[in-house]
């Protein structure tokens, strides 16, 4: 008998006899493919290759030290689920991260090769650990694989070291840098979206043309929200002392025992409600914890009354201010939530966001004086800061050609034939340069129908009672600009479709039609409105970094950041 007829059975469960039928038995395996699936577990053998890059993912995504392989716990674990398996050293996995991260860009660079729109956030963070500073970019697109409906799609490029004071012109070089580390030639960026930094400006204004640079809007939204609460000090010291009241719970076992015993009785163990904490950092917190301690107000007070040093409860009063606060500034964390999105369009959000907060500020009636004082510094800051998005050409055009607004959330004519008149003169050019003839878009009624969907009473309240106003006079939405391509005259004379279809389908299902148009409006609707991307990025920067970690090297840290990011496509495809 030959060697490869000795028949061995495997914990597979099944049995192929000579004529390929499967039986339900201990499949028969040959001695040579026995040695064979041996020698894969082997250094270089292809299981054990598999299985390091499977390590190196769950490092990398789940923000692992490098000194987990030498731990007791895993080591057990893979012994007892794969004990032929040895695992690397640390510095094997160090030099194995490395090489995936060089063939993970690789991959990156050829996909971003084939782009020719794309659009980049960037921030600039600093170790609290190592006091280092890096810079931050991502690249934002559309993904149009398989002939199917376009994806947006977020990559981080890297999170860099920065070794100089962050000048305009330090700032410029390193976009320039990075930009051609990705071949991404400067013709295709659409945008860049950063803070309000004058450093970050100029920087934009070097490396781009003017109107290339898009404000974070959710930056914006911070700083309203932060200027009118300063503004008003005697609803910054009632916040505090709510603060003060949550962190006398936080600190006090018993209080916090006390806090659940009152809930047990009509809710469930996992239902049971906490106090929330605020954070420096995020004005959202403050909003959480407000909502969280109105809803516990009456349980708060009743255990404050029985315990002898605890600070005292807010009176009737202060809890109307509250009260307050959270309907004036409920639309605001709503705003923030929509607009940080990545996976979705966000860029022609701005505009009708602006528009629905001023009006949702102008219609509220506060109850309280103090109420009324924080309605009118929002109200201040709202147009101060938000309506120059209007005069923003990308935002304007971005907004105008998503079906779902149009010109519906512009306050100003000015800025929509402004933006109509760039947007006309696009694409002539675009037609010229293929040699088309304007086409028609598919006959459609002009009857425009409101939004039936349910949406959020707060921000987007106002977005629908417009609907109903354009429903009862559609003639006031119908073009009568002179000169205008047929093809948009006829697109801003359609329907305005419901605000939770997609605006890169509606494209996308027009391309046939109007392949000029529909190519310039999904190229407006890449850009982010914010760069919360990059921000987020800078968060996991510090988690990769903790202080066990802060001698990391620069290049180890943007490896790491880069892995932990990246999509899963870019790591098993």
């Amino acid at each position: 008998m030959e060697l490869s007829e000795i028949a061995i059975y495997d914990d597979t469960g099944t049995e192929s006899s000579k004529d390929g039928q499967s039986k339900d038995l201990w499949k028969q395996t040959t001695l040579i493919d026995m040695f064979e699936r041996s020698s894969s577990y082997e250094a270089g053998g292809h299981k054990t290759s598999q299985i390091n890059q499977a390590l190196i993912y769950m490092i990398c995504k789940d923000n692992m030290p490098l000194s987990c392989v030498e731990k007791s716990g895993l080591k057990r674990f893979m012994s007892v689920i794969c004990p032929r398996y040895k695992i690397p050293s640390r510095t094997t996995i160090t030099g194995l991260m490395e090489q995936r991260y060089a063939t993970t860009k690789a991959i990156l660079k050829q996909k971003l090769s084939e782009i020719n729109n794309i659009a980049l956030t960037s921030d600039i963070l600093t170790l609290t650990n190592s006091t280092r500073s890096f810079i931050v970019v991502t690249a934002h697109f559309l993904n149009t694989a398989n002939n199917c409906t376009p994806e947006h799609e977020m990559v981080t490029l890297t999170a860099r070291r920065m070794y100089q004071a962050h000048t305009a012109d330090y700032i410029k070089e390193c976009f320039e840098n990075i930009t051609d580390e990705f071949t991404i030639e400067k013709d295709c960026i659409l945008s860049i979206t950063t803070d309000g930094g004058a450093n970050m400006v100029a920087a934009v204004k070097k490396f781009l043309e003017d109107g290339k640079r898009i404000p974070c809007m959710a930056h914006l939204l911070n700083l309203i929200v932060d200027g009118a609460t300063r503004d008003n000090a005697p609803v910054l010291e009632i916040a505090n002392r709510v603060k003060a009241i949550v962190t006398y719970f936080k600190q006090s076992v018993n209080a916090m025992d006390d806090l659940r015993a009152e809930q047990e009785g009509q809710k469930k163990e996992g239902e049971v409600l906490t106090l929330i904490q605020s954070v420096s950092t995020r004005w959202n917190s403050c909003l959480d914890m407000l909502e969280r301690f109105n809803t516990l107000s009456a349980i708060v007070a009743k255990i404050l009354a029985t315990r002898r040093n605890a600070p005292d409860m807010i009176t009737s009063s202060e809890l109307s201010v509250i009260r307050d606060l959270i309907i004036l500034l409920t639309p605001f964390k709503q705003a923030t939530e929509e607009i940080c999105g990545d996976q979705y369009v966000t860029s022609s959000l701005a505009i009708p966001v602006a528009n629905l907060l001023q009006k949702g500020l102008e219609e509220v009636k506060p109850f309280t004086e103090f109420g009324v004082a924080v309605q009118k510094s929002l109200l201040n800051l709202v147009i101060a800061k938000l309506e120059p998005l209007e005069r923003h050409l990308h935002l304007a055009i971005a907004t105008i050609l998503d079906p779902r607004f149009k010109r519906i959330h512009f306050n100003s004519a000015l800025a929509v034939s402004t933006a109509i008149t760039a947007l006309s003169k696009e694409i002539r050019l675009e037609h010229r340069r293929r040699g088309q003839l304007s086409p028609e878009l598919r006959p459609t009624t002009t009857t425009i129908i409101p939004n039936s969907e349910n949406s959020s009473p707060s921000l987007w309240s106002g977005h629908e009672k417009i609907m109903i106003d354009i429903a009862a006079a559609t003639s006031s939405l119908l073009s009568t600009s002179d000169g205008m391509p047929s093809e948009l005259k006829q697109y801003l004379d359609q329907p305005i479709i419901p605000r939770k279809e997609n605006p890169t389908k509606f494209w996308f299902d027009c391309r046939h039609f109007t392949p000029v148009l529909s190519d310039i409006a999904l190229k407006y609707l890449i850009s982010p409105a914010s760069s919360v991307s990059s921000e987020r990025v800078a968060s996991a920067v510090n988690l990769a970094v903790p202080n066990n970690r802060s001698r990391l090297t620069a290049e180890h840290v943007n490896q790491r950041v880069f892995l932990m990011s990246v999509s899963d496509k870019y790591w098993f495809d």
